[in-house]
């Protein structure tokens, strides 16, 4: 099955967010060395409790993975999820932003955390 790292991705952060361990409890540590095989149809990854020092195997179904994965772009076969912002308004705003920072990605980000920050008075703490 071939699949974006985007996609990957949010796969092992689910079973993150779902995964302890079944001997102490806690929560066990998947990264994409823990994955060992991946079919068609499932994954299979083997994990390390860091609490007990447990092996843990999963076997992680591969069923709905279409919906979470991005649309294949056409013009680049090596572009990614984030190569498919086409929308000429979204481009056309993405370039004004760009040159109201002075071409810096850092100050854009900065001044766009300044407008947020300031928006809502009451969730700033002293």
């Amino acid at each position: 099955m071939e699949m974006d790292p985007h996609t990957l991705q949010q796969i092992l952060e689910k079973i993150h967010q779902q995964m302890r361990c079944p001997q102490c409890g806690k929560k066990v540590p998947v990264n994409l060395e823990a994955i060992k095989v991946i079919s068609e149809e499932a994954m299979l990854l083997q994990l390390k409790c860091e609490g007990c020092n447990a092996y843990i195997v999963l076997q992680a179904s591969l069923a709905g993975v279409e919906q979470v994965s991005a649309p294949p772009y056409e013009g680049n076969e090596f572009a990614n999820a984030s190569s498919t912002l086409t929308d000429e308004k979204s481009i056309e705003l993405l370039r004004k932003a760009v040159e109201s920072s002075g071409g810096s990605f850092t100050k854009m980000f900065r001044k766009e955390e300044a407008t947020n920050h300031t928006a809502d008075p009451g969730t700033q703490i002293a």
